[in-house]
């Protein structure tokens, strides 16, 4: 009994410590951890996608591995991303062919494995290591991720649907909680599995207690006792107001005198609910999900989150559109051509189109970098680092494969891109600001991360209250 009770606890020590998603605090991985465990056949196949998508790109990868980690950070995550988008297109492919009901459900979120922080993360370190010591390691990893997937999914069917893998494990008449299959209960039950989890974790060895922040021991004297420092407030430059006055007095000019160009008002009356639709009630966020590991690392500072948050908006509307005109003007045109002269119908925009938005994403990055570094030196100091994040930030690569290929017109695709980012920035803006009230006091179990994740549970839970009043 003492070596069952022993091997248990070595194997939950290999899986569970430095968990990405439920015991670590780097918050990765969360985005897909939310949106697909309302059912267990959508996680598993999530499992088996990631564990698939990662293994064969680090065996793709390994052999270069020299000329990989030369090549700079921001080149080497951009070759990984586009590689990892190969072998994401394959499982696609696969899973259609196997299961069309759940890959059609969840298809894209599966596309979405290439900006996988844990897959991209597992695979640059290790490059570092030897082949069979990194396989190991990636193999914790995505198990390890495979494990929380299916802890969350345990608690959200079960209550949401009445069913584990569509069998039915409650009584007809036990009362669902519908909560749990939406996006609000993601937050909720990734928090409360972290929250129940955590103690247990720390008081067993299998995770350790984080060591005080460095402003923490910075702000203890002779006797341990805490001496209050008075915090700094945000300043805001007179160029920086000045800018959001004109803008806010040009936004209610065009509003109000809008209706004296009829093409622009017919424009203005289709564009504006999907503008309104993507900034609040079909953000990437609240409502999809997705760029939630950048956005609770982020959000520690009210000047990083706003700065990030400027970026994202700048580059996501602009690759999207970019995009729009690869995708259409492009990919589509060589897949006629190709359909023309090949006797077996080839369409090159369902095969490669992730990759295309790929390389399309990492080459506007890179000039824009080259640009700012060029004519905006000042601009590219202040969110030149942010712009090699917002690579591997799922709600750029969203943009695109949520618009594109439903195909969208030029005009509203661009739109929604543009309330996409300015979605992300107020989510990632508003949770600074409630970060640094300090509402909280994170201890054992209350880590920070969690509190994070329960706070923007609220705000989803608002925004989908909301959502339901019919506005348009």
């Amino acid at each position: 009994m003492n070596m069952m009770a022993r091997y248990i606890r070595q194997v939950s020590k290999f899986f569970l410590r430095d968990n990405y998603i439920i015991s670590a605090g780097a918050g990765l991985g969360f985005c897909s951890a939310l949106a697909v465990t309302n059912k267990m056949e959508n996680s598993l196949t999530m499992d088996v996608g990631v564990v698939f998508v990662t293994c064969g790109s680090f065996c793709l990868v390994y052999p270069f591995k020299k000329l990989i980690i030369a090549a700079g950070t921001h080149h080497k995550i951009s070759l990984l991303m586009i590689i990892v988008s190969v072998f994401v297109a394959i499982f696609n492919l696969i899973a259609q062919a196997t299961i069309p009901r759940i890959a059609f459900n969840i298809k894209a979120y599966i596309d979405l494995i290439t900006t996988n922080c844990i897959v991209l993360a597992v695979i640059s370190e290790g490059l570092t290591y030897k082949f069979w010591d990194a396989q190991k390691k990636i193999l914790k990893a995505c198990l390890g991720y495979s494990i929380a997937l299916i802890f969350l999914a345990l608690m959200r069917e079960p209550l949401g649907f009445g069913t584990i893998m569509n069998i039915r494990v409650l009584p007809e008449n036990f009362p669902v909680v519908v909560l749990m299959i939406t996006p609000v209960g993601g937050f909720f039950a990734l928090a409360l599995w972290r929250l129940m989890l955590r103690p247990l974790f720390v008081k067993t060895g299998v995770v350790f207690q984080e060591s005080r922040s460095e402003e923490e021991t910075e702000a203890t004297t002779n006797g341990g006792a805490p001496v209050t420092s008075k915090s700094q407030k945000p300043r805001m430059s007179k160029m920086f107001i000045i800018t959001i006055a004109i803008g806010i007095l040009l936004i209610i000019s065009l509003l109000i005198n809008i209706n004296a160009v009829s093409s622009l008002n017919n424009q203005f009356i289709v564009l504006f609910p999907i503008f309104f639709g993507a900034l609040f009630f079909d953000g990437l966020v609240l409502s999809k999900l997705l760029g939630i590991c950048p956005l609770l690392n982020k959000s520690r500072q009210i000047d990083a989150a706003w700065k990030m948050g400027l970026a994202v908006v700048i580059v996501v509307t602009l690759s999207t559109s970019l995009n729009w005109i690869v995708y259409n003007k492009a990919l589509l045109n060589v897949s006629d051509f190709l359909s023309t002269i090949s006797p077996i119908p080839i369409r090159l925009e369902k095969i490669f189109y992730l990759t295309v938005f790929i390389v399309t994403i990492a080459t506007f990055v890179q000039i824009l970098g080259v640009l700012l570094r060029r004519f905006a030196m000042d601009v590219y100091k202040q969110m030149g680092q942010f712009l090699e994040l917002i690579t591997v930030n799922c709600i750029v690569l969203a943009s695109s494969t949520f618009t594109i290929p439903p195909g969208m017109s030029f005009m509203a695709t661009t739109v929604t891109a543009f309330g996409f980012g300015l979605h992300w920035l107020m989510v990632c803006v508003w949770l600074a600001v409630l970060r640094r009230q300090r509402l909280f006091v994170p201890v054992n179990s209350w880590d920070e991360d969690t509190l994070a994740i329960l706070l923007l549970g609220f705000m989803a839970a608002i925004f989908t209250g909301i959502g339901l009043i019919k506005i348009f």
